[in-house]
């Protein structure tokens, strides 16, 4: 074998094994975390495939927890991305950030306590009812997370985030409704258009500077944090990374779903253990009972 020969085959020998460590194969056709989650609940959490509705491929990472996690989608995505299959919940969203060092850490966003009531908006390279993005032109497709539409946000009030359960809040000046966050692909490679020397506030930073720590191994693959934009009215401020966000690199949205737990209500009886089988569950039975829900006494 030639030395030539040797090297391609280390050469592919380590990309095969790169491959296999970072993505999930799993089979079916799953368009969302929750699928491949409530087809196994023993799915760890790392790099899936999934289907968007024209049954077209595309990567995202699967946060799984007991009864819920987070969808995050890779920022090379080239297809539709139907976004509404990949949460449950508009309660809240997961940002994580990487700073220039490469350390991660993550935000649980939601609106502040007094419009509590409104829902987030989750949308794939669209804003309806909600403020435009300001780099959409030269970087969509993007991910927007809206806090208040259109119709809410041009009052002049208080508005703002919540970061991991504290307001912090801005008093809208002038009625300018921006209040979202948008993650950009921007497959282009496009230079982002900047208001200049306006308009950082250290509402663009509180998101960062209250954020959470994550454990290594829980850790996002690069390739899944985007460029970003942060906007807020309306004298909130507007923040991208790295001319206002001097020390982040990138954002990573997540988006919450939930799994119904198929043993929450067990079914076994006299004191047999529940163990969920997809969205399905068996029996375990205690000594002296059979049956499918260990009904029987022997």
């Amino acid at each position: 074998m030639s030395l030539m020969t040797k090297t391609m085959s280390k050469a592919m020998y380590t990309l095969l094994f790169t491959v296999s460590c970072m993505l999930v194969v799993v089979q079916g056709l799953f368009h969302s975390c929750k699928e491949i989650y409530a087809n196994n609940p023993h799915s760890v959490s790392g790099v899936y495939e999934i289907m968007n509705r024209k049954q077209e491929p595309f990567t995202v990472y699967c946060d799984f927890y007991a009864d819920y996690g987070y969808t995050y989608v890779i920022n090379t995505t080239s297809v539709q991305v139907d976004i509404a299959d990949l949460y449950t919940s508009t309660a809240h969203a997961m940002i994580r950030h990487i700073n220039v060092v490469g350390i991660q850490k993550e935000s649980k966003m939601e609106q502040i306590s007094t419009y509590s009531k409104i829902p987030l908006s989750f949308q794939y390279n669209t804003h309806a009812g909600y403020a435009n993005p300001y780099n959409h032109q030269q970087m969509a497709p993007y991910l927007y997370l809206g806090f208040l539409p259109v119709s809410v946000a041009q009052n002049r009030n208080q508005q703002g985030y919540r970061v991991n359960g504290v307001d912090y809040l801005f008093t809208n000046c002038d009625s300018n409704p921006n209040s979202y966050f948008a993650f950009y692909f921007n497959h282009n490679d496009h230079l982002p258009i900047n208001y200049g020397r306006c308009c950082d506030s250290t509402l663009m930073h509180d998101w960062i500077t209250h954020a959470h720590d994550i454990p290594k191994p829980r850790y996002l693959p690069p390739e899944f944090f985007f460029f970003f934009e942060l906007h807020m009215g309306g004298c909130g401020g507007y923040a991208i990374p790295p001319t206002i966000i001097h020390d982040v690199q990138g954002a990573a949205l997540g988006l919450r779903f939930d799994y119904d737990n198929p043993c929450a209500h067990s079914p076994c009886l006299n004191g047999g253990s529940c163990f969920p089988d997809g969205t399905h569950t068996f029996c375990e039975c205690s000594e002296g009972y059979i049956g499918t829900h260990c009904e029987t006494a022997v």
